[in-house]
């Protein structure tokens, strides 16, 4: 009989365990969190060298120039349905050298307005483009900077609003950006 008593209480412990981890109840779910930034992308800043004549997009009154950036991150669900940001910071600008302004933004060299730069950019598989049209003609510096930011999903472009001076009224202004997706500036 000693030897079923310790067969015996393994028997009503295990039921007894058993009994506890069956009866035990999920709780309700919670609300589902704010989405994460683990996924957007960042590059450096780039230089904007070498810039290439357009042979495409030539008219009277202005000359063309494009820089391709290669990005395998610029996927066709990016395009679809990501956000991609490009910024400019430009070297002779009028309102403080340094200034991160998002694409698309008009450009004036230091001293007048006699020449104007317009920025602008172009999507395609694994590549953006930055296009500058220059009027009347001339060519755009190569010491001016860009930067890229790739935001995966989530976030309707067409709900969101330019300002192109850089200033924090703007969802799309680099501070704001930068803070909110904790990317280093």
């Amino acid at each position: 009989m000693k030897s079923r008593q310790p067969f015996l209480l393994t028997i009503i412990l295990s039921s007894v365990s058993l009994l506890f981890l069956t009866q035990c109840k999920k709780g309700d779910t919670g609300p589902e969190g704010p989405k994460g930034t683990a996924n957007v992308i960042y590059s450096d800043w780039i230089a904007t060298t070498p810039w290439t004549a357009s042979t495409t997009s030539t008219g009277a009154g202005k000359s063309t120039f494009y820089l391709d950036l290669t990005s395998s991150a610029v996927t066709q669900a990016i395009i679809d349905s990501g956000t991609v940001l490009v910024y400019a910071k430009f070297i002779s600008d009028p309102d403080g050298t340094g200034i991160a302004k998002a694409l698309p933004s008009t450009y004036y060299n230091l001293g007048g307005a006699a020449t104007q730069y317009n920025f602008q950019y172009g999507l395609f598989l694994k590549k953006i483009r930055v296009i500058c049209d220059v009027v009347p003609a001339g060519t755009p510096a190569t010491t001016n900077q860009v930067r890229y930011i790739i935001i995966p999903g989530g976030v309707n472009v067409t709900t969101l609003s330019t300002n192109s001076t850089g200033g924090s009224s703007s969802p799309y202004d680099y501070k704001t950006i930068c803070a909110r997706y904790n990317i280093p500036e």
